[in-house]
């Protein structure tokens, strides 16, 4: 897509949605499960262990919301806002994106604590298996995809139409009032005019 040639108005809803729609993948994907693995003992049935990315990394969830808030404000905003939220997008977004890169530390902390957690567990059969899934994945790549989102929103959000003034506060308008002298009001009767409008 050529982005000189866009259609700013196209891009509008476009880059709402795709704010919207992105933000909410990640949350979803991030609440998903992101490694698993199972602890045995002799005489106790084995007890799967599961752990989401809001465990591991509960700053990540935390992002993508923000992402869909900014989403909204763009309805809302001024041209000048805009170009500010869509940088908080992208800022958000690379921020989440190094939390996920960084995160294998912190996974393999929560799997440790939800094994200790785990019934099954009775101190020395540690699981020699952790698997990962793919919503670590999925949530990276919709925070990428949100950072795209962000740049057009930065570029393009003041081109967009915005809301009303008949959705401002009402401004308190100035009474002015004029002191005539006695001659101009027989100056304005002479003339037909009304001096008391």
């Amino acid at each position: 897509m050529n982005w000189r040639k866009a259609n700013p108005a196209r891009l509008y809803a476009t880059s709402v949605l795709g704010a919207l729609a992105t933000g909410g993948l990640a949350f979803f994907a991030a609440s998903r499960t992101w490694a698993y693995t199972s602890v045995e003992a002799s005489g106790v049935p084995t007890a799967p262990v599961y752990v989401s990315g809001s465990d591991a990394v509960p700053l990540v969830p935390a992002l993508a919301l923000v992402i869909v808030a900014a989403a909204l404000a763009v309805l809302a905003a001024s041209a000048r806002v805009r170009r500010v939220v869509g940088l908080l997008i992208v800022v958000v977004a690379l921020i989440s994106i190094v939390a996920i890169a960084r995160a294998g530390g912190d996974i393999d902390k929560a799997v440790q604590a939800a094994i200790h957690d785990s019934p099954a567990f009775i101190g020395t059969n540690q699981p020699e298996v952790v698997s990962h899934t793919l919503w670590r994945a999925v949530t990276a790549v919709a925070f990428a995809l949100s950072v795209f989102v962000g740049v057009a929103i930065a570029r393009f959000g003041a081109l967009w139409p915005t809301m009303g003034r008949k959705y401002d506060a009402p401004k308190a308008h100035a009474v002015t009032e004029t002191v005539e002298s006695e001659a101009d009001i027989w100056k304005a009767l002479d003339d037909g005019r009304d001096p008391t409008q």
